[in-house]
């Protein structure tokens, strides 16, 4: 790796499964890391098995979330194994796991111990729903976070719900964002000379949180409180362009409403904002009757450039393959790769000073086991 790695040098050991900690590794990969994957003989981890898979076989899980790792197997009912694991917890800086609770001690590997010879040592959990609590011991799958954070998508069917497919869970995406936030405050404290951290991270908690404001209305009014309630607004919602594209119009503010309306010609219906610094008013039909037949007249692309020309917040709804094919995907510099091949997908994180992403220079997810041996001499000595 090249460029900027504010966490080169430290050592990640990933004993996770699936989804939620390969996501976390694979951010502190993409920030410098050096994460070793500790994989279950005798096929490795059950993430490269996900369907579904591209001609070569290989899992878009497993190729979009393991860039930047070394694998080495070990199986923790070994003896030996479970030897080289504990020496391997004792050489790392972070450790990232997603057992339920209680899981390791059983297994023969005491964090708390562990912690006790190093304070500085870092564990990293996470999990469905946590180290504590009711539901801890609930095994999760992702969507079953979701579906008890109102955080899935239902579609209704001849009256039976179905759930609305998605190819990740919310929560596990927000959980792995809130365990490389706690880990790096965690590495912070340890470079000021302070002590390191078992992090508690809840899947669940983590899409909870993002609730925040329902919780808080609910709590303080004392009746149950959802933006689902809330009215129409036809200055924020979406019309239908000429092509049949859904665009979202977001005229809260005044000034917006005005440069929209001027930009249509339309100063007639300037009146239907009544000047609020934000506008949140009851829906409007007939103003929305009205702009349905404005967006009608263009197609979404044409809408498109008006709101950069017109500084007004807006935009298609895009899929993915429809933000893929923007010029801004492409300036943004997401994703890297030749056509054809397994491409690096980099994090949200930019360094503008360097005009790189974290991540994008990331060597491909090793073949199970592949680095045994490095990993034994560079960690163990």
């Amino acid at each position: 790796m090249t460029g900027y790695q504010p966490l080169a040098g430290i050592k990640v050991l990933d004993l996770g499964i699936l989804i939620p900690a390969a996501l976390t590794s694979g951010k502190l990969a993409a920030l410098g890391a050096d994460v070793v994957k500790v994989e279950q003989p005798p096929g490795g981890d059950r993430i490269r098995k996900i369907p579904p898979f591209a001609p070569d076989d290989l899992s878009p899980q497993h190729m979009s979330q393991n860039w930047g790792k070394r694998s080495i197997a070990l199986d923790v009912r070994d003896e030996t194994d479970r030897e080289t694991l504990i020496a391997l917890v004792r050489a790392a800086d972070v450790v990232v796991e997603n057992q339920l609770a209680g899981f390791w001690l059983e297994a023969g590997v005491d964090f708390a111990s562990l912690r006790k010879e190093r304070p500085e040592l870092v564990i990293c959990s996470i999990t469905g729903f946590g180290q504590t609590g009711p539901w801890a011991g609930l095994p999760a799958h992702g969507l079953n976070v979701d579906a008890l954070a109102d955080g899935i998508n239902l579609v209704w069917e001849d009256g039976k719900p179905h759930r609305g497919w998605a190819f990740t869970s919310w929560g596990n995406e927000l959980g792995a964002l809130s365990a490389v936030a706690g880990t790096c405050a965690a590495l912070a404290s340890v470079k000021a000379g302070g002590e390191g951290a078992w992090v508690d991270v809840s899947c669940w908690d983590a899409l909870v949180e993002t609730h925040r404001t329902e919780i808080a209305m609910t709590h303080r009014t004392g009746e149950a409180f959802s933006y689902r309630d809330t009215p129409r607004q036809a200055l924020y919602t979406t019309y239908l362009s000429s092509d049949g594209i859904p665009v979202l119009i977001g005229a809260l503010e005044k000034k917006f409403w005005i440069r929209f309306c001027e930009g249509i010609g339309r100063e007639d219906l300037l009146s239907h904002h009544a000047g609020a610094e934000l506008e949140y008013g009851d829906s409007d039909a007939a103003l929305e009757a009205e702009l349905e037949t404005v967006f009608a007249k263009e197609d979404a692309a044409t809408w498109m450039e008006r709101f950069r020309s017109w500084d007004v917040p807006g935009g298609p709804v895009l899929d993915v393959q429809g933000f893929m094919a923007s010029d801004h995907f492409a300036a943004r510099q997401i994703m890297s790769g030749p056509e054809g091949e397994w491409p690096t997908v980099a994090t949200a994180i930019r360094w503008h000073h360097t005009g790189t992403r974290a991540g994008d220079d990331l060597p491909p997810p090793p073949e199970f086991n592949v680095d045994a041996d490095a990993v034994r001499r560079d960690w163990l000595g």
